[in-house]
């Protein structure tokens, strides 16, 4: 009596991606032993009554498989699998008391003690008994001497039952592992949600803050400019004439930015010039649409800076100009751009009446402004009184 085992796992299925696959083959493997078990009795020269039952025996236990073996496999259910070992038990050592070759069956008996018996405990016991059952047949029906039966069954046993935990542990291992993976997926795709979510916000607050840095600072630009234009037609046509022509080319600057936004591209200013020409023509807008004198001053060597820099830089100054028409009454201004070997730092200075920052962290002003510099790793400082309001922002 020899054998030994591949063991699947006790009790329920663990994984249908582990185990769904390998069904055909645990049916191809018992039938292909049975079958070799038949053939060897109806070759090997048994007498006709031993012959007649080991084969009446296999046949049994080939029917008893499909009709309750196989199922108990594919379910997992605990209660089917102990119906069928019950019935394959006494069938198989039957068949093995007439005729020893029977005992190849082993190989794949074993197997199915550890799929169907629903516990460590349950398939190490019910491994113990089938052989020991063997043992005893072989003693008695077969009458192989009991230092050989004893020596067989112990290190039949001992194979089986370590061959057994060993599969069971690095299935186990895998089914976790299985669950580990399936809860980072899980995880993943709520992580992915959750990013999309605040991509789709961080967007939209870009949006309104690009809206309110330039497409509002143009409309509110030539609302005044037209108002002013109204109240002077009829006083001094000319000065009218002036503010009617720097409406129109803000509103055209306000389309071209609409347009850029639109299309997601750097604003129109940058996309043509380089960022100190790009905020002189910003101071010179400025002076044009106000009447109040502005000057820009440049230090140091201009060079390129990042994109996102520069987009910040102009913005920022776009905003503080905007602050000075809203809160500073008539003053002069200064915007300063200095060029450091690390970054560069820009100035927007004033000597009006100055404004409360509290009030003005309403909305998309000040906040707007410390939102962007901290984007790029910037910081900004604003000092503001009765003297005058100075906004900086240093980067690099």
């Amino acid at each position: 009596m020899s054998g030994t085992v591949v063991a699947g796992r006790a009790g329920r299925v663990p994984d249908a991606d582990v185990w769904d696959r390998t069904w055909i083959g645990w049916d191809v493997a018992f039938g292909a032993a049975l079958a070799v078990a038949v053939v060897g009795a109806l070759a090997d020269g048994l007498s006709a009554g031993p012959r007649t039952r080991v084969v009446a025996f296999l046949l049994l236990l080939g029917a008893w498989y499909a009709a309750v073996g196989a199922r108990a496999l594919r379910t997992g259910s605990v209660r089917l699998g102990l119906v069928y070992l019950a019935g394959m038990a006494p069938l198989f050592l039957a068949a093995f008391a007439d005729y020893g070759t029977v005992g190849l069956l082993f190989f794949v008996i074993y197997p199915q003690v550890w799929v169907v018996t629903g516990s460590r405990r349950a398939a190490i016991a019910a491994t113990v008994l089938l052989t020991a059952g063997g043992a005893l047949v072989s003693l008695r029906a077969l009458g192989n001497s009991q230092l050989h039966v004893a020596a067989e069954t112990a290190v039949q046993i001992g194979f089986a039952v370590t061959m057994g935990l060993w599969v069971t542990g690095i299935i186990e291992q895998s089914v976790s592992r299985r669950a580990v993976i399936a809860e980072l997926e899980a995880a993943r795709a709520e992580l992915a949600v959750v990013s999309h979510r605040a991509g789709a916000l961080a967007e939209r607050e870009r949006l309104a803050r690009e809206i309110h840095d330039t497409l509002a600072q143009g409309f509110t630009s030539v609302v005044m400019l037209l108002e002013l234009a109204e109240s002077e037609v009829d006083t001094d046509p000319a000065a009218a004439r002036r503010r009617l022509v720097t409406a129109r080319d803000t509103a055209r600057q306000n389309l071209a930015e609409a347009r850029a936004l639109v299309a997601a591209l750097t604003p129109v200013d940058l996309q043509a010039a380089p960022l100190p020409e790009a905020l002189g023509r910003l101071v010179e807008r400025f002076s044009a649409e106000t009447g109040q004198p502005a000057a820009l001053a440049v230090d140091g060597e201009p060079r390129p800076l990042p994109a996102n820099s520069e987009v910040v830089l102009l913005r920022v100054a776009q905003e503080a100009l905007a602050n000075v028409r809203r809160h500073a009454g008539s003053c002069r201004v200064t915007v300063g751009l200095r060029y450091a070997a690390a970054g560069a730092r820009l100035t927007v200075t004033d000597d009006g009446t100055g404004f409360d920052p509290e009030a003005a962290t309403i909305g998309y002003g000040l906040a707007g402004m410390r939102r962007r510099v901290a984007e790029v790793g910037g910081a900004l400082t604003v000092r503001t009184g009765p003297g005058g309001t100075a906004v900086e922002v240093t980067l690099g």
